[in-house]
């Protein structure tokens, strides 16, 4: 997959109901300079609609902003119960089928897990095992739903805070694996890398980078994360990946190291909880901005 291909959307935020009026008339003012250019969807909140809430999506339709899907239950990671014949919910693929034609959409993606098995829905990102079945497994799905909504496709890198089988490779060695056998390109979360980094130690930020195929990368998540979390259980995790605090300097500058290696075609700022006011995102908007230019103006330096 070539991303040159792919069109250029900038700078985009995530379109959550409980700001989506003020994220419109943001976007429809005069100080939206740059700042929002699109708007990630999550598809499974918008397909199948009736009532208010299909009038509401509609208001975003009219209101002419671009419109990216990012899914969060199409389950890649899911084996299919006859080997080499995906499973996917006919219900959902269809839904999706649908959406994408309506909002045109320049490609679509998902994370990099499983979250269903057969009928079930496991409500959660569960992590896959780091092995070649897994790969073998998530390539043929990737290869299915390219096909089937001739559109095409990113992997995300999840955050995970355990493993069930001991891994046959390392993280990037994984994903690069999937990138490669599936023909697909990648959405990178940089504060995911961070929480992973962090949590299990097993490599610095900048030495995962190195080890991508960067040259895949398309679309980039960057968000904040809870520190020092507990469950009710009494089990604690050093950082836990939330969406829902500011973004630190350390996965700025994981944006930064990326951008100084690769270009990318769109790049979100994603708060999916504890949303603050509207104008708390545009700073940190205004602040991924700064960093694209400072990049921008380096690499021109360079050359």
């Amino acid at each position: 997959m070539d991303k040159n291909k792919l069109s250029k959307a900038g700078l985009g935020l995530g379109l959550r109901r409980a700001l989506t009026q003020e994220t419109l008339d943001f976007y429809s003012s005069e100080n939206n300079t740059g700042l929002i250019e699109w708007l990630e969807i999550v598809p499974e909140n918008y397909i199948y609609l009736g009532g208010r809430k299909a009038q509401q999506f509609q208001e975003v339709l009219d209101s002419g902003v671009a419109l990216i899907p990012h899914g969060v239950n199409l389950s890649i990671g899911t084996a299919p119960e006859t080997p080499g014949k995906p499973c996917f919910d006919p219900y959902l693929i269809d839904g999706c089928k649908e959406l994408f034609q309506q909002i045109e959409a320049p490609w679509f993606s998902d994370h990099i897990s499983c979250t269903r098995v057969g009928e079930y829905y496991l409500q959660n990102l569960i992590p896959v095992p780091m092995i070649q079945e897994s790969v073998d497994i998530i390539a043929d799905n990737v290869k299915f739903l390219q096909d089937e909504f001739q559109l095409p496709f990113l992997v995300e890198n999840p955050s995970f805070y355990s493993t069930i089988i001991d891994a046959e490779m390392s993280e990037a060695q994984f994903i690069n694996s999937i990138l490669e056998q599936a023909d697909c390109g990648m959405l990178l979360d940089v504060n995911n890398i961070y929480v992973n980094a962090t949590n299990h130690g097993n490599y610095q930020p900048v030495e995962f980078l190195d080890s991508l195929m960067l040259e895949r990368v398309v679309q980039v998540h960057i968000a904040g994360h809870l520190n020092g979390y507990h469950s009710h259980t009494g089990h604690k995790i050093e950082i836990l990946d939330t969406h829902g605090e500011g973004i630190i300097d350390e996965v700025y500058e994981i944006l930064r190291q990326l951008l100084a290696r690769t270009e990318v075609n769109a790049i979100l700022l994603e708060r999916d909880s504890n949303f603050p006011e509207l104008k708390e995102l545009v700073e940190e908007l205004k602040q991924i901005q700064g960093v694209v230019a400072r990049s921008a103006c380096d690499a021109a330096i360079q050359v």
